[in-house]
C-alpha cells in the first residue's frame, strides 16, 4: 500500500465521521426542539392552572365575583365588570398566545383544544358574549378572527362556562336568595 492509497482511506473515514456527526448533530437538534415544545406546553398549561386557582381561591369574593360576571355584565357593578374584565382577559390572552404556539406546532390537538374550548365557554356566558363585544377590540386580531368563526360554529344548546361545574349554578342560587 502507498501513501496516495492509505491518503485515500484516510479521507474516506474523515468523510465517514464527518456524515456521522452530522446525522448526531441532527437528532440532537431535533430532540431539542422536542423538549422546547414540551416546555412551552407545559409553561402555558401552568398558565391555565394558575388562572383557575385565582378564580377559585374566592379572596375578595374572586370566585363570586367572576360568576356573576358571566351571567351579566352590562349592568353589574363595576366591582362585578372589574372581575370579570380582569379574568376573561387573561384567559383570551392564554388562547392568543396558545393559537399562536400552536400555528408553530408547539400543541397537540388535544391541549389545543382544551384552551380553546374554555375560551369559547367563557365567551357564550351571557356576561362574557357582552364583554366580548368591547373585549375584541384591544386583543389580537388573529384571536379574534379565529374566536368569531368558532362562535359562529357552536351549538347554541351547548354548554357554556357556568355549566362546567355544577356548583356554578347552585353558587349563583345562594348569591340570589341572600
Amino acid at each position: 500500500m502507498n501513501w496516495d492509497a492509505i491518503g485515500a482511506i484516510g479521507e474516506w473515514a474523515g468523510a465517514i465521521v464527518v456524515i456521522a456527526t452530522l446525522f448526531y448533530l441532527a437528532s440532537q437538534v431535533k430532540q431539542s426542539q422536542k423538549m422546547e415544545k414540551a416546555v412551552a406546553q407545559r409553561d402555558l398549561l401552568q398558565r391555565v392552572s394558575e388562572w383557575n386557582n385565582k378564580i377559585n381561591e374566592n379572596l375578595n369574593g374572586n370566585y363570586d365575583n367572576f360568576i356573576l360576571g358571566l351571567r351579566e355584565y352590562t349592568s353589574s357593578p363595576p366591582s362585578v365588570q372589574m372581575y370579570l374584565d380582569k379574568y376573561v382577559a387573561e384567559f383570551v390572552f392564554i388562547t392568543e398566545a396558545a393559537l399562536v404556539m400552536r400555528q408553530d406546532g408547539f400543541f397537540s390537538d388535544g391541549t389545543w383544544g382544551g384552551i380553546e374550548g374554555g375560551a369559547l365557554a367563557l365567551l357564550r356566558t351571557p356576561g362574557g358574549a357582552q364583554w366580548w363585544k368591547h373585549g375584541q377590540l384591544f386583543v389580537g386580531h388573529e384571536i379574534v378572527a379565529h374566536l368569531q368563526t368558532r362562535l359562529g360554529e357552536i351549538d347554541p344548546s351547548t354548554p357554556t362556562f357556568l355549566d362546567f361545574v355544577p356548583t356554578m349554578r347552585r353558587r349563583l342560587e345562594e348569591l340570589d336568595s341572600a
